[in-house]
């Protein structure tokens, strides 16, 4: 009964069917919350309000088994998503561990298997290979992708291991969905990895607090995505490296988009590898001397292996990109006002690079008291892509 009354959210026009899909996209946001509350953040009248409450509840689609706490009278009725009948599935695919989830509504994961790939293959080889895993996942819950609500894939990592052009990321990505929707019987979402860590960041933390997020990451690419009124709108995965192309400097270094100074020249993974060969070659000294025989050798886990042994130049370089950063997402705070700005990616908790990149940010924004943002890290957990694929699902169910 749900997959069914979940479709008719999905496809359905009729006037009552968007006005259930609003309330459960509200106690979906704000939930445990009470039916004065509802009532009033739907713009609805308390008796139609609690009618549609109670078709939910009949449907079982919503719960009221929470109790809130009492005002001196009896406890008033809290109403939540019912999250234990609904399941979506969420999908990383990576050249190095692809992750495949269970969920259920709530983004509570029920069952989980990393897949290491051995060998690069294409991508619909690896959807075939992730595919026969989910099989197995769903087989040891009694379930079947029929039973399921969908599947969401991020896939952009791929798309950037075989250099697609942006030109072709749609033709891509419609082939792609093309491929996995002839193999199985359930909706289907492509996307990339930044929105849908946003969104799971968002949702299982943030939601009640935040009405205006913006989740950043810093990495081998710069990313960023932002979540506004609780609505969330993703950007095309061919745009969600853009961030990393804030200009920090007119006169900078020539990035690969054609532009100068952009933040990816100064903040990222690549950008702080080529900031270390430059000062060894100019006879910094560094550990890094004694971690590999010569400059080719040098990569990203050597320069994180000499952070760990607090190496100097390595912590300078390091301490130059998370300034740069910093400055970028304060020029976004000044752009956006978020309330909450969450920093993520392989950068953020290595050393003090989240501590100097939050400084930089309050030393910009300490001429704008006005502006209440608070940083955050994010939370440290390699799961967190595949659980926001699993809740774009859901996010399709009730899109308007």
């Amino acid at each position: 009964m749900l997959l069914t009354l979940l479709n008719e959210f999905r496809t359905s026009k009729n006037s009552k069917t968007r006005k259930l899909k609003m309330l459960y996209r509200l106690i979906l946001n704000h939930g445990p919350i009470r039916a004065e509350a509802l009532s009033t953040l739907a713009s609805m009248k308390p008796a139609t309000c609690a009618r549609l409450l109670d078709e939910l509840s009949k449907s079982q689609l919503i719960s009221t088994s929470e109790l809130g706490e009492s005002t001196g009278g009896r406890k008033p009725i809290l109403y939540s998503i019912n999250s234990d009948d609904g399941y979506v599935v969420g999908i990383e695919m990576s050249d190095l561990y692809s992750t495949i989830m269970l969920l259920n509504l709530k983004l509570d994961i029920l069952g989980m298997i990393k897949i290491k790939n051995e060998h690069l293959e294409s991508a619909e080889s690896m959807l075939d290979n992730l595919l026969i895993k989910l099989d197995q996942l769903l087989t040891e819950h009694q379930l079947t992708t029929a039973k399921i609500l969908g599947i969401g894939i991020a896939i952009d990592h791929i798309l950037e291991r075989d250099k697609v052009a942006f030109s072709q990321y749609n033709a891509r990505i419609v082939s792609l969905f093309n491929y996995i929707d002839s193999k199985v019987p359930c909706f289907v979402t492509l996307g990339s990895g930044i929105t849908f860590a946003a969104l799971a960041e968002y949702r299982l933390r943030y939601n009640s607090e935040s009405q205006r997020f913006l989740f950043t990451t810093c990495d081998t690419d710069i990313r960023s995505c932002t979540i506004i009124n609780n609505t969330f709108a993703p950007a095309p995965i061919s745009t969600a490296q853009a961030f990393g192309h804030t200009t920090i400097d007119i006169k900078g270094q020539r990035c690969e988009c054609g532009s100068y100074g952009c933040l990816k020249q100064y903040s990222s993974l690549s950008a702080i590898k080529s900031r270390v060969i430059q000062q060894l070659r100019l006879g910094k000294p560094s550990l890094i001397n004694q971690l590999t025989n010569n400059e080719s050798e040098i990569n990203y886990h050597t320069i994180f292996q000499a952070l760990a042994q607090e190496d100097q130049l390595c912590l300078d370089v390091l301490a130059e990109a998370a300034h740069y950063y910093g400055i970028a997402i304060a020029n976004a705070i000044l752009t956006l006002q978020p309330d909450v700005v969450v920093c993520g990616g392989t950068l953020t908790p290595k050393n003090h690079f989240f501590a100097m990149t939050k400084k930089a940010i309050e030393e910009k924004m300490s001429a704008f008291p006005h502006i209440q943002t608070h940083i955050f890290a994010a939370n440290d957990s390699y799961e967190v892509v595949a659980q926001g694929a699993g809740g774009m699902v859901l996010e399709n169910y009730l899109a308007d």
